[in-house]
């Protein structure tokens, strides 16, 4: 798979090929949308080429979705997908919260990224059940991934212990930082997840008004919610329970609350102690 060479001296730089022969290969990239915000969903979007269609897919003017705008990102996203093998994962803010309870955020990604990845290894591996027969295909299979985790080894040694077949001569597996911006595949992967979670996004608007764009960096997200939790006393289900932004809210509110009731409660108290001194002095 060709680097990105926008940024590279060598654009004739080949990376991961053994061979110039890609009649027999399958290239699948992958990234997700939506880690971070502390409302909405997270997308995970896998995009799967033949090696044939590897120079049609360096020739897409591709890069990291958040370098696009958004009508880019919609033409983009038509060609990506009625052209290419396109998947992804819907993974909902109460959905995260319940997997936080027994695994961080890296975990629940890594979980999302296999999920996907085996999706195509059945296919390829049809007898993958059965241990008595040997899984070999003819296909390589390399994957690449925009790796989450500090350490890029590691993290593609845990992608590895969790697909279904263990094929080191066949799958390969390339995790880098910022693989979003170094290879067009985990670009058109990236696009793939920014404009569906873009358009879930925007479904969460007709029901709940402007909520922005889930990020704790936008005002109008955190305005949304501190309003939503003054009238209600609690987040709204598309909210991150999980998130610290969240918390503190629920937190500030609980405590505004308190003070309130103690105020009223000295008020409720001067009143009793104003009235029966007024029915002494009578």
């Amino acid at each position: 798979m060709f680097r990105d060479t926008m940024n590279d001296n060598n654009s004739n730089t080949d990376y991961h090929n053994d061979d110039n022969d890609n009649s027999n290969k399958l290239i699948i990239g992958l990234d997700e949308a939506g880690r971070g915000p502390v409302l909405g969903p997270m997308v995970i979007a896998l995009v799967k080429i033949s090696g044939q269609d590897l120079k049609s897919i360096e020739n897409l003017s591709v890069k990291d979705s958040k370098k696009h705008s958004k009508n880019r990102r919609e033409e983009l996203f038509k060609i990506i997908t009625n052209n290419y093998d396109v998947r992804y994962e819907i993974l909902e803010a109460k959905t995260i919260d319940k997997l936080r309870d027994t695994i961080n955020l890296n975990k629940i990604e890594i979980m999302a990224f296999t999920k996907l990845i085996n999706s195509v290894l059945k296919e390829e591996y049809p007898n993958y059940k059965d241990s008595n027969k040997i899984q070999k295909i003819n296909t390589k299979i390399e994957i690449y991934i925009d790796a989450c985790s500090s350490n890029e080894k590691a993290f593609a040694n845990q992608i590895k212990s969790k697909l279904i077949v263990n094929d080191e001569n066949n799958i390969k597996i390339i995790a880098e930082h910022k693989a979003d911006e170094n290879y067009k595949i985990v670009s058109a992967a990236s696009i793939i997840a920014k404009v569906i979670r873009d358009r879930e996004i925007e479904k969460y608007k007709n029901i709940y008004g402007e909520i922005g764009s889930g990020y704790t960096s936008d005002k109008i997200t955190i305005n949304y919610l501190k309003n939503y939790v003054a009238e209600r006393g609690e987040l709204p289900e598309i909210a991150r329970m999980s998130w610290k932004t969240s918390k503190k809210l629920l937190n500030d509110i609980k405590t505004k609350n308190n003070v309130d009731k103690i105020k009223n409660s000295k008020h409720i108290k001067k009143n009793v102690e104003l009235k029966q001194t007024k029915l002494v002095e009578f």
